[in-house]
């Protein structure tokens, strides 16, 4: 609001309320304007602002309370480890004590315009929620402090980016499933996984990742997913003679991905709840052993949710997902519902946490005590690069709060040192599934392929 002289005036009953910290661009400027305006609220941008300041002050902050703005957003692109924390905190008007209103982490690796967008979409994100009201407050991160360390000399991260670009040309992902011996109170423990019987390690045609315990029987739900690409589908898998398991047969397979084919028991029924990435595709089954699964029920039309995670909790039952508009390995949602049916509500806080170091869900959660451990992804290196065990502190359609008690990692001198990114139990077995990088020419040109005739930004991405 500017009269013709340029100068703004502030309306009656509005606050004004200035940010810093970053830089601005149109878009990112636009979004906050209107923020405000939905809120009655004059929304200022003064990047070099600092406490004390005359009006209040929302700051995007390092660690260390210093503005992230005093460095480049190229400084912190391709670098070990991979994973940008900040967070955002408010000043009261000529004061310099900090409130801190939220806390974020995202992942650095890729194409720097596709960083730089995230972090600007993020902080959007984060001054949006403040404005509104909805901010998460001081959140416990899954950011790895002790990888800040484990690099002393640090390669240019332009030629970073092209390794890592050579190395997404040339190798594919080989995942299988396996199992422990080991308690899983001793997991949490110890934070390690103990010795691994992999099922199937040797290459093939088609791997399996994702195991989901299929309650009431002894048989186990996996994704099946072709090794030159495809649509995944979900098989059930049975234990045969000498400890060996077999393909019993195929649970789910529509001509669409399929992957993550979460269950959980709740009286005489068997939930089934698989990942189908397309916008609305998300469906909640009945599963029999049987009949084929039976559907019950959208769950978010109109959004994309990754590794969606069943189950119940306060009476009330729930589902821990990661919304992919909002980002693909960043964030942690919730949606609650009084039956499995629903409807299905949005929590609160959308999302409930940012944090490519463990918000996406990593398997099913489980109670051990009184408490409930939430697992998640670890993405920051690679995608499902390890497995971090949260304890839940607080859950309500309000409010969540958790905290970091361990941290699973592949075994490097296993057949599987890459990734380590599910952990399920069921009667005294606990399952994991793990990733190596694998050699594949014929991989390449797929890729070349994909490049040359197909022109969505999804095959794109692979040389750009």
């Amino acid at each position: 609001m500017s009269s013709a002289d340029g100068v703004q005036h502030v309306p009656k009953g509005w606050r004004v309320v200035s940010v810093a910290g970053f830089a601005l661009n149109g878009g990112l400027r636009d979004g906050l304007h209107r923020a405000g305006m939905q809120h009655r609220m004059l929304v200022r941008h003064d990047a070099g602002g600092g406490p004390p300041y005359p009006n209040e002050l929302l700051r995007i902050e390092d660690l260390d309370g210093l503005p992230l703005s005093r460095k480049p957003a190229r400084t912190f692109w391709h670098r070990p480890p991979y994973a940008l924390p900040f967070r955002l905190v408010r000043y009261a008007p000529m004061s310099e004590k900090a409130e801190v209103l939220d806390t974020a982490v995202i992942g650095t690796r890729g194409k720097f315009p596709e960083f730089l967008g995230g972090l600007e979409r993020t902080i959007a994100l984060l001054v949006r929620d403040a404005v509104s009201g909805n901010h998460r407050g001081r959140t416990s991160l899954s950011f790895d402090k002790i990888a800040v360390g484990e690099h002393s000399r640090l390669r240019p991260a332009s030629i970073d980016r092209m390794i890592s670009k050579w190395h997404m040309r040339l190798f594919s992902e080989w995942w299988s499933v396996g199992m422990t011996a080991r308690p899983l109170p001793e997991i949490v423990e110890r934070g390690e996984a103990g010795a691994i019987e992999w099922l199937y390690p040797n290459q093939g045609d088609a791997y399996l990742a994702d195991p989901f315990p299929w309650p009431g029987t002894d048989r186990l739900l996996c994704e099946q997913m072709p090794f030159d690409g495809g649509a995944g589908r979900i098989i059930a898998l049975e234990p045969g003679q000498s400890g060996s398991w077999r393909m019993s047969g195929v649970v789910l397979e529509n001509g669409r991905h399929h992957s993550y084919p979460c269950t959980m028991k709740d009286g005489d029924h068997t939930y089934f709840l698989p990942e189908a990435p397309l916008r609305g595709e998300t469906v909640l089954y009945d599963l029999s052993p049987d009949h084929k699964p039976t559907p019950l029920c959208p769950v978010a039309p109109g959004r994309r949710l990754a590794d969606p995670t069943l189950f119940k909790h306060g009476g009330r039952y729930w589902i821990a997902c990661t919304d992919i508009d909002i980002g693909l390995d960043n964030n942690l949602c919730l949606l609650h519902a009084e039956k499995p049916v629903g409807p299905w509500q949005p929590h609160r806080c959308a999302p409930v946490k940012i944090d490519v170091c463990g918000a996406r869900p990593a398997g099913p959660l489980f109670s051990l005590g009184p408490h409930l451990f939430r697992p998640g992804q670890d993405c920051a290196r690679t995608y499902g690069g390890s497995v971090v065990i949260h304890r839940v502190d607080a859950l309500s359609p309000e409010h969540y709060r958790e905290t970091v008690v361990a941290r699973l990692r592949p075994d490097p001198d296993g057949p599987f040192p890459h990734g380590l990114h599910t952990i399920a139990s069921h009667q005294g077995r606990i399952w994991v599934d793990g990733k190596r990088f694998v050699f594949d020419l014929a991989g390449l040109r797929r890729k070349l392929i994909r490049r040359f005739k197909r022109n969505d930004a999804s095959a794109k991405d692979v040389f750009e």
